[in-house]
C-alpha cells in the first residue's frame, strides 16, 4: 500500500479510521497548513468540544503528535504547536536529501512502472505553468510533494516510502512557512524534469545527484526565507559558552 503525504490526503475521507486516527488527521493537517501556527495553544477539551467526541481519542492523538514533533504538553496549561527553528529546518532538510537520494537511486536501478512514470512526467511539467502563470503556489507545491511521494514509493523500500512521506508532511509546513516569508521563491523550470530524466532512464547515479540538487536547493532557498522573519531578527544573540 503507497505511503500518501497528507496534503494529498486534504479534505478526502478514508473509510475505516478509528476517532483517534481521525482526530490525529484533522490536527496534523492543521498544524501543517498553518492553520494552527507554531506557538498557538489549545486544549483536549477544545477538539472534543469542536468534534463532538470525548477527550480520549483526542488526547490519544496529541501524544502520537508529540511523537512526531509537531505539539508540546504545558504543564496544567494544554498543548503548543512546536516552533518552527532554524536548526531544525536544516536537521529536516539534511535528511531530506539524504532519504530522497537514495530513493530516487533506488527507483532509478529498480524500474519505475509505466503509470507512476507517466504521473512523474505530467509533474515535473508543473514548474514551467507556474512560470507561465498558468497555476499558482499551492499548485506547485502539491506537484512537488507528489513528485517525491511517487519517488518514494516506487524505491521497493517500504521503509523508504513511509519516512519519506513522514519528513515531506513535516517539510510543509517549513515550506508553507517560507513562502509567506519570501512568496517569490519557487522552484526553477527544468529541476524536475532533470531528475524524471534520468530516472526514465535508470541513471542511478545521475538521478542521485539531480535528486540532490533540488533538495539543497529548497534547503538554501528556506534557510535563506527563514533567517528574514522578524522573529529571527529580534530574537536576542546568546552569550557562546567559554572555554
Amino acid at each position: 500500500m503507497p505511503h500518501i503525504p497528507a496534503l494529498l490526503l486534504a479534505g478526502e475521507e478514508e473509510p475505516g479510521l478509528d476517532r483517534t486516527s481521525q482526530a490525529y488527521r484533522a490536527i496534523k493537517r492543521q498544524i501543517i497548513d498553518l492553520t494552527l501556527p507554531p506557538g498557538s495553544s489549545f486544549s483536549e477539551a477544545s477538539f472534543a468540544q469542536r468534534w463532538g467526541i470525548s477527550k480520549t481519542p483526542v488526547r490519544e492523538a496529541l501524544a502520537r503528535l508529540r511523537r512526531d514533533g509537531l505539539v508540546e504538553a504545558l504543564p496544567r496549561a494544554g498543548y503548543v504547536v512546536s516552533p518552527i527553528t532554524l536548526q531544525d529546518t536544516g536537521d529536516l532538510c539534511a535528511l531530506r536529501t539524504l532519504l530522497s537520494g537514495e530513493a530516487v537511486a533506488a527507483a532509478a536501478r529498480r524500474g519505475v512502472e509505466a503509470p507512476a512514470l507517466d504521473r512523474l512526467d505530467v509533474l515535473s511539467k508543473v514548474p514551467h505553468a507556474l512560470a507561465a502563470g498558468e497555476v499558482g503556489q499551492e499548485a506547485s507545491l502539491r506537484a512537488g510533494i507528489e513528485f517525491e511521494a511517487v519517488i518514494a514509493n516506487s524505491s521497493g523500500n517500504d521503509r523508504f516510502g513511509k519516512a519519506i512521506v513522514d519528513v515531506l508532511d513535516e517539510l510543509e509546513r517549513v515550506l508553507r512557512m517560507a513562502a509567506l516569508i519570501a512568496p517569490e521563491a519557487a522552484s526553477p523550470p527544468g529541476e524536475l524534469e532533470a531528475i524524471f530524466e534520468r530516472l526514465r532512464a535508470r541513471d542511478a547515479d545521475g538521478a542521485h545527484e539531480a535528486m540532490r540538487e533540488r533538495c539543497e536547493r529548497v534547503r538554501r532557498d528556506v534557510l535563506q526565507a527563514l533567517a528574514k522573519s522578524v522573529s529571527v531578527s529580534r530574537a536576542p544573540i546568546e552569550m557562546p559558552a567559554l572555554r
